[in-house]
């Protein structure tokens, strides 16, 4: 995970650029759009790059192919675009927009109490979805739950 997110990394500093032009530009934006700019800009590009290697013939992201492991249906079957595609989006997008979302409602200085208590919220769960991801990579058979949600395996490449 750490060679797809360090992949992930560069492409984020990529759009430091953007995202420092926008603001010298001062374009005004609720923290809301912010937050809708950078799931469409950062989150969904990410998820999707994932979610194709994954669901590709290769089966497998650029990191677990170094560790030659890959990302099967049952029955070893290839995982296939949708089912690559949900599983990214529980493992990835999920948490990662939650996170987002808190640390856009909490720093918002407009944001009324109960805005940044659902911040404080959504952070509180995204932070426990994460813990929750690890902590089942070793307890039981080691699957993570967005793998038992969307019935797939990781395992050793043939």
């Amino acid at each position: 995970m750490a060679v797809d997110w360090l992949i992930v990394s560069c492409y984020a500093a990529a759009l430091v650029p953007l995202g420092l032009l926008l603001v010298n530009r001062s374009v005004d934006l609720p923290p809301a759009a912010w937050n809708a700019v950078a799931f469409v800009l950062l989150i969904v590009p990410a998820t999707v790059w994932l979610a194709g290697w994954e669901g590709s013939t290769r089966a497998a992201s650029p990191g677990k192919r170094l560790l030659r492991l890959t990302v099967v249906a049952p029955g070893r079957a290839r995982l296939g675009w949708r089912r690559g595609l949900a599983r990214n989006g529980l493992k990835i997008a999920l948490p990662w927009e939650l996170g987002h979302t808190a640390a856009f409602l909490v720093s918002d200085p407009t944001a009324s109490r109960s805005l940044v208590a659902m911040g404080l919220a959504y952070g509180v769960i995204s932070c426990l979805l994460a813990a929750v991801y690890v902590a089942s990579l070793f307890v039981g058979t080691g699957r993570a739950p967005y793998d038992r949600a969307i019935r797939t395996i990781v395992s050793w490449a043939p």
